[in-house]
């Protein structure tokens, strides 16, 4: 396996990786630390139907802020490895720190075109919001030396008028890396996620 070849790999997995290489993945915290202290996320009904009324905003956890600013350092962390005429490789494309905002975005507007994006539940009562929907991310972690799957589950937490978790949602995606890969496959893994829990909202949210 080439000195190339092998940074490439490398770069594929980044986001999968864990303290292995580049930065430490942060730790993980419940969906609702800072957002909500009457119950835990683990309460929340599963699937439930939902009514929402308009307008609705989105609130993002700790844990999706902390994986984004994960995956910024890791991508900082690997341009200074990486040489210059590798920057447009597909390898470096699929560890695009903004890819998740940027598709959690684009799904929530088909939904809800005109939907807001709020620092908390406080905020978007204030504003008059009539539905609430908390995105919370969890994730493993490829281990190159044990289990090689990465995994990412996208749960949206559905908070009526009075500010009251309803419903939960989730989207799972998950990829096992080979041992000789220059494709973690990051983004497609996302994509599966955001398919799923987009397929719940179009079915179960009114």
């Amino acid at each position: 396996m080439g000195v190339i070849t092998r940074i490439l790999a490398a770069l594929a997995a980044t986001l999968a990786l864990g303290a292995c290489n580049g930065p430490p993945p942060p730790a993980q915290v419940d969906a609702f630390t800072g957002i909500y202290n009457r119950s835990p996320s683990s309460a929340v009904p599963v699937d439930a139907p939902v009514t929402m009324g308009q307008p609705v905003a989105f609130v993002t956890t700790d844990n999706v802020e902390h994986h984004i600013g994960y995956n910024k350092d890791a991508w900082a962390y690997w341009n200074k490895m990486v040489p210059t005429s590798l920057e447009n490789t597909v390898a470096m494309a699929d560890t695009d720190p903004t890819y998740f905002s940027a598709k959690l975005i684009q799904m929530l507007r088909r939904h809800w075109p005109n939907i807001q994006n709020m620092h908390d539940l406080r905020e978007a009562k204030a504003a008059g919001m009539q539905g609430v929907i908390v995105v919370d991310l969890r994730w493993k972690y490829f281990e190159p030396y044990g289990d090689r799957t990465y995994k990412i589950d996208i749960d949206l937490y559905f908070f009526d008028a009075s500010m009251t978790p309803v419903s939960k949602m989730n989207g799972h995606g998950e990829y096992t890396l080979p041992m000789i890969t220059t494709d973690g496959r990051v983004q497609k893994t996302t994509d599966a996620a955001l398919a799923q829990v987009d397929a719940k909202i179009t079915t179960l949210v009114h």
